[in-house]
C-alpha cells in the first residue's frame, strides 16, 4: 500500500496535522480570553486620573518636605501589622509646634487599593501619637508618610516580609 492510501483510509481526527492547525488558534483564542478577563477584573493602579492637578500640587509637597528638614524632624514609629496599631514618636533640634493630630499615610507602591491613611491623635502633652491602620500589610514594597496639617511631611520607603511589626526611624 502507498502512503496516500493510508491517510485516505484515516479518519480525519487521528491525522496530527489536523489536530496542530486546530491547536494554535483556539491557544490564541484562550489566550485572549484570558488577557481581557484580566484586563477587566484588575485596576490600573499606576495610572492617575488628574495628573495635571498632582503635578500642580508638587512644589507644595517640595515646601513641606523643607520644612521637617529645617526643623531637624525625626519620627520613631512602631506598627504592629497583626492589629494594626500604630505608635509614632517625634523628635526635632528645632522648635517643633505639636498638634493634636497628625495624618499617617501607609502607601503601596503599585497597588493604590491597599493604601490606607488615618490620624494619629497626641498622648497627652507628649510627642507620641497613636492610631490604627486595617490590618494585616501585604508583603511588598511600601512608603510611609507623616504629615502635620499643611506644615511639614517626613516620608520614607520599606519592603516588607514576614513582618509582624514595622520598626522605622525615620528622618527628614
Amino acid at each position: 500500500m502507498n502512503e496516500n492510501t493510508d491517510i485516505k483510509d484515516k479518519p480525519w481526527f487521528k491525522n496530527p496535522m489536523v489536530w496542530m492547525i486546530i491547536f494554535f488558534p483556539s491557544l490564541a483564542v484562550v489566550a485572549g480570553t484570558v488577557t481581557i478577563f484580566i484586563a477587566l477584573n484588575t485596576e490600573d493602579g499606576l495610572v492617575v486620573d488628574d495628573y495635571y492637578k498632582q503635578g500642580l500640587q508638587i512644589n507644595q509637597v517640595i515646601r513641606h518636605d523643607n520644612k521637617a528638614k529645617e526643623l531637624g524632624l525625626r519620627a520613631f514609629v512602631d506598627t504592629n501589622t497583626k492589629t494594626g496599631e500604630i505608635l509614632v514618636s517625634l523628635d526635632a533640634s528645632g522648635k517643633l509646634e505639636l498638634q493634636n493630630e497628625i495624618t499617617f499615610r501607609l502607601i503601596h507602591r503599585t497597588r493604590s487599593g491597599l493604601d490606607q491613611y488615618t490620624t494619629l491623635s497626641q498622648l497627652g502633652s507628649s510627642n507620641d501619637y497613636r492610631g490604627y491602620i486595617k490590618p494585616p500589610v501585604i508583603e511588598g514594597r511600601w512608603s510611609i508618610q507623616i504629615l502635620s496639617k499643611g506644615d511639614w511631611r517626613l516620608k520614607q520607603n520599606f519592603t516588607t516580609k514576614n513582618a509582624d511589626n514595622i520598626l522605622m526611624n525615620i528622618t527628614s
